[in-house]
């Protein structure tokens, strides 16, 4: 399968999480949507340039609030053929789909963590003047959700890195092929 192929196959089966997508169809649907927010990241860099001050929190502030409109839309837009090229490559390798709900698992915990974080912030009325237990309590409930995104994203690695599997080969998750189709190494 070709780069344009992949593309072309996400689109197509934006909303089909059955079946199976190979290796290539999945990683060249994963190069496209990089290049693609690539491109889109810059095309707002060029319409809503940084203004640049000599303060660095200042800039970051500035860098942080810059619109982007396009983006977001690409994100919403590539969200559900994502899952759905995930889906079926979990099928592919012979896993459900259903371990895509494992990300829900660090989203919940966010926003306990969120929670968690406001009423810390709240409590305080200069956030320049949190003391270091503030402080502390603040890291050891953020950074536990990197540690989780990284723990589902390694997971999804391994199971998107597996082989493809065919029906004869366990695979309860495809169709049966034909044995003309199938390729060496099958148990059938």
């Amino acid at each position: 399968m070709t780069f344009a192929d992949a593309v072309v196959s996400g689109f197509k089966n934006y909303f089909n999480f059955r079946g199976r997508a190979s290796r290539p169809e999945f990683w060249y649907w994963f190069l496209f949507t990089i290049l693609i927010s690539i491109v889109a990241t810059t095309l707002e860099a060029v319409l809503w340039p940084v203004p640049t001050v000599q303060d660095e929190w200042m800039q970051l502030q500035n860098t942080l609030s810059q619109p982007t409109p396009i983006t977001n839309f690409l994100a919403i837009a590539l969200l559900v053929p994502n899952l759905s090229v995930t889906a079926r490559r979990f099928h592919d390798a012979g896993f459900s789909a259903k371990w895509l709900l494992l990300q829900l698992i660090p989203i919940a915990y966010g926003v306990f963590a969120a929670i968690g974080a406001i009423s810390i912030l709240s409590a305080t009325p200069d956030l320049l003047r949190l003391s270091t237990e503030d402080l502390m309590s603040l890291v050891f409930l953020i950074v536990p959700i990197f540690g989780l995104f990284l723990v589902v994203m390694v997971i999804y690695l391994v199971f998107a890195l597996k082989p493809s599997r065919s029906f004869y080969d366990g695979n309860k998750y495809v169709e049966p092929e034909s044995p003309a189709s199938l390729q060496e190494g099958t148990t059938a």
